[in-house]
């Protein structure tokens, strides 16, 4: 467990022979939410360092992405450890989950939609990078100006507990067919990025990078 702000922490796993890192997050407010799962082995190794973290606080919130393994695959470990949990995700994953033992209660939100709860204010972006480029969705924590971005500004190498400074709109630009392999879909998903202004972006894999 590394903290990368105040109150973000990162769990991660870096994978040598692929030269390659896996996140997650934990947004330490009231109410607290995870930026993903990891996978069920993961999760159950991160379960005992979120409960440091939280004490006597419960998780409230899971936002998942898309729906591969490191992203959800971790949900039934967590939802054994706090059976109130809402997952927050699109439609597709909500159809999903069920297949990774989850069935409580879900969120469904898409691009353009927003959740307020206590300091949480999240709003919402359509990512294609489901199955035939149905959307899941990217989050924006507005307080805190954390961006979580899943499996864009995806970098290899050993990115445990690092900060990178970079710019938004070089992020953005940078974003080509190998993430969106659909041209109409990726300048769609360019234009709503540039339409918010990150401090911090907590990727899925690689380095976080520091935005102001």
């Amino acid at each position: 467990m590394k903290k990368i702000t105040d109150k973000l922490y990162q769990f991660s796993i870096y994978i040598p022979p692929m030269d390659f890192t896996i996140h997650q997050y934990l947004l330490d407010t009231d109410p607290a939410i995870l930026f993903a799962t990891g996978t069920a082995q993961q999760a159950q190794s991160t379960l005992s360092d979120i409960k440091k973290v939280l004490g006597d606080k419960l998780l409230k919130y899971i936002f998942i992405s898309h729906v591969e393994s490191d992203e959800c695959g971790g949900i039934s470990v967590l939802k054994k450890a706090y059976p109130d949990i809402t997952v927050i995700c699109g439609e597709l994953a909500a159809r999903e989950l069920p297949g990774y033992g989850y069935t409580g209660k879900i969120q469904m939100k898409k691009g353009g939609e927003t959740l307020t709860d206590g300091y949480l204010k999240l709003k919402f972006v359509d990512y294609p990078s489901e199955v035939h480029l149905q959307n899941g969705i990217l989050c924006l924590e507005e307080n805190s100006g954390i961006f979580y971005s899943a499996d864009i500004a995806l970098r290899f190498g050993n990115g445990v507990g690092k900060i990178i400074k970079g710019s938004w709109s070089d992020e953005v630009n940078a974003i080509d067919a190998e993430r969106v392999p659909n041209e109409k879909a990726c300048e769609k998903l360019k234009e709503d990025l540039e339409a918010i202004s990150p401090n911090l972006i907590a990727v899925g894999h690689g380095f976080c990078i520091d935005c102001r």
